[in-house]
């Protein structure tokens, strides 16, 4: 694949250079354009570097075994001591499994061209770099740039930016035990997050692609945690300072969805583990494609591509069928919101239950080869290393289905129009964009393209208007085919604000013409205060879990920061009555609701554990609440406990919309009962 990205980036670069175009967009965010209409017709973007038709995934994958195979090589593994453990699970992982792999595809396909707009900017300027450097040292295209001059060349800050990817998970996404393998013990440097796959994807890219560092894959990933933590995650922007706004994310909570603590909580809410895996996917879904606000105009920040990954091929559940709920419950939703998913137990699922007693593709149920049948979770350092090759084969089938989509060329010249991808292909979501009542972008003026143009100018009764923008409306037992376009509609007229299009915000005045440029940015943050422990590489031990809660705390008496069995918090050392407090003087933003992530577990230790929290505005009591941290079962998790702020009046009850901007918030915690507790995080926050 290498040498398809340098003999067609040679085309390509050529045919840049006689059209007198640029490899570099003025900006590190927007395409580059012209003022010409016709400029369209130059092959310029990621998809001329493929060869004409476009080749399949399949294809392309299994004409290239021996890169893929050198691409996966560990950056640590000097003298690749894992050579022939990955060359026999690439054996087993055949081109036709990971194509069994491929669950949904989305159904607008624009993030997906906006991303590999992205990606094509970074790695046309890192070809003329490379370009320039082969000139002035005498060397040949097909000679390689020394494996330092290349990191200097990728690190230029001048070029464009890379493609961040989001990657959201659990204890899988961890890594926690990866580092097990049939080869050698001494794993030390492969351990956990380098050793999983999602820190191994970034660099299988750059190996695939002849050392271009096109894609950032950043890893958000805490052990316990599933969709549901993924939710305050994501709807309270609790990002990590180092990882930017994505454009792609990537759920993989699959495993943890169907651990015991998400069953145990759906009978305590009496509803089937069914019905709390489509709420929680739900809430996450929705979340994450409303697009988020900036400057005012929701549609200055996009929503991302959004896909799912079934991990899981744990035996949290005995039942086959009840373990196959996850995986129903993602096609359920991809179905209906139009997004991507894969699936690695679908690609190798007859091998694990062939042999339950493997332990390359699954956890190891018995053992190493015990008689005893047991629980566990986690896979080993096989499945990672196959996981690579399941996403890298869904991304890449992204890239080859959307170049072989036909395109289509418009003479609009909306400022909106202007600032798309230089070549709009046509797919099921380009209505989205349609100035028209029934046209679906489908105009007779059309020019270029190889759509058929129409003859006629009359209208043909029947079709399909254009769809409402915005999502379709939620999921429920009772959504049925008679109301669901008025409901459709009615929730899009009434969520406007939020689905507004780049020109009717700019027209508006609610955004600048560069207020969409930052895309590398956070989000407005939504909370006056968070943290999350271990989510952020930065708060990975004791002294900086101090650090970030002690600007704040104004009296403390028996809290400090603690981390038993890599279980990381902050904790009563004092037994009961050990207090703290923390206060926020004339805060800037309002606050409604106060979010903990506590972890509850059980034994002697913690019995009782029993924790109370109070909440104030100035004078006024707004929230209080006490807190259990036992549980009955045998296992240490992470609960997300949201106390909404009232003011407490005596002849009115609740009232008030929580902390104003300009007042005093205070917290105070003290644990009642029990001998210990742990907070693993907190958000302070305007919803």
């Amino acid at each position: 694949m290498a040498s398809i990205l340098r003999d067609r980036l040679l085309h390509s670069s050529s045919n840049r250079r006689r059209h007198g175009g640029t490899s570099q967009a003025t900006d590190n965010n927007s395409p580059p354009h012209s003022d010409s209409p016709n400029d369209n017709d130059n092959n310029d973007d990621i998809c001329s570097i493929l060869s004409q038709p476009t080749p399949s995934i399949l294809s392309l994958w299994s004409s290239h075994l021996p890169q893929i195979f050198n691409a996966t090589r560990h950056s640590a593994d000097k003298d690749f001591t894992f050579h022939d453990y990955t060359a026999l699970l690439l054996h087993f992982m055949t081109p036709d499994r990971l194509q069994r792999s491929v669950k949904t595809l989305p159904l607008d396909w624009t993030p997906v061209g906006r991303g590999l707009d992205i990606i094509y900017r970074r790695l046309t300027s890192i070809y003329d770099e490379v370009h320039a450097y082969q000139n002035q040292h005498n060397s040949n295209a097909d000679d390689e740039i020394p494996s330092e001059e290349m990191k200097r060349i990728n690190a230029n800050p001048n070029h464009p930016r890379k493609l961040n990817i989001l990657v959201m998970g659990g204890s899988v996404t961890m890594g926690v035990v990866c580092h097990i393998n049939p080869v050698t013990t001494s794993t030390g440097k492969y351990s956990r997050r380098d050793c999983a796959w999602p820190g191994r994807l970034s660099t299988f890219f750059t190996n695939l692609f002849g050392g271009y560092d096109l894609i950032n894959v950043h890893t958000v990933a805490l052990g316990g945690t599933n969709t549901e933590s993924g939710i305050t995650i994501w709807d309270y922007s609790l990002l990590p300072e180092d990882v930017p706004y994505p454009d792609v994310v990537i759920n993989a909570y699959a495993t943890n969805d169907l651990h015991y603590n998400t069953v145990q909580e759906a009978i305590r809410r009496n509803v089937t583990l069914g019905e709390s895996l489509l709420a929680m996917g739900q809430e996450f879904v929705r979340l994450v494609l409303t697009p988020k606000s900036v400057g005012g105009c929701a549609s200055s920040r996009a929503p991302p591509l959004l896909l799912y990954v079934d991990d899981y091929l744990g035996n949290e559940q005995n039942e086959i069928l009840t373990t196959m709920i996850s995986p129903q419950t993602i096609n359920l939703l991809s179905g209906y919101y139009g997004i991507g998913s894969m699936s690695y137990g679908d690609a190798i699922r007859d091998l694990v239950y062939a042999d339950t007693k493997e332990w390359w593709f699954s956890s190891d149920w018995y053992e190493k080869g015990k008689s005893q049948y047991q629980r566990a979770v986690h896979p080993h350092m096989g499945m990672h290393i196959s996981m690579v090759w399941v996403v890298a084969y869904n991304l890449l089938n992204l890239v080859t289905t959307y170049c072989s989509l036909p395109k289509v060329n418009f003479n609009a010249q909306s400022r909106q129009q202007r600032r798309r991808i230089r070549h709009e292909r046509h797919h099921a979501g380009i209505e989205s964009s349609s100035d028209g009542v029934w046209d679906y972008s489908y105009s007779n003026s059309t020019s270029g393209g190889d759509l058929p143009t129409l003859q006629g100018t009359n209208e043909l009764v029947g079709g399909p208007r254009r769809k409402p923008r915005g999502l379709p409306p939620r999921l429920t037992p009772e959504l049925s085919l008679e109301h669901v376009t008025e409901l459709w509609k009615n929730e899009s007229d009434a969520n406007s604000h939020l689905w507004k299009t780049y020109d009717e915000c700019l027209d508006l005045g609610m955004i600048s013409n560069n207020a969409a440029d930052d895309v590398t940015s956070h989000d407005s943050k939504p909370c006056l205060y968070s943290w999350v422990a271990n989510l952020e590489r930065k708060l990975d031990n004791t002294k900086r879990i101090t650090d970030r809660l002690k600007p704040y705390i104004t009296s403390n008496k028996g809290w400090s920061a603690v981390d038993d069995n890599n279980k990381l918090g902050w904790a009563p050392t004092s037994g009961i009555g050990s207090t703290f407090t923390m206060e926020w003087k004339k805060i800037s933003q309002p606050v409604r609701a106060v979010t903990w992530m506590i972890m509850r577990s059980y034994g002697e230790k913690w019995d009782g554990s029993l924790l109370n929290v109070e909440v104030w505005s100035d004078k006024k009591l707004m929230a209080k609440k006490d807190i259990e941290g036992f549980h009955d079962k045998n296992t240490s998790e992470t609960y997300n406990i949201k106390m909404k702020l009232f003011e407490n009046d005596e002849q009115k009850g609740e009232v008030g919309d929580g902390a104003v901007i300009g007042s005093d918030l205070k917290i105070t915690f003290t644990l009642k009962g029990g001998s210990t507790f742990k907070i693993s995080g907190m958000a302070v926050c305007d919803h």
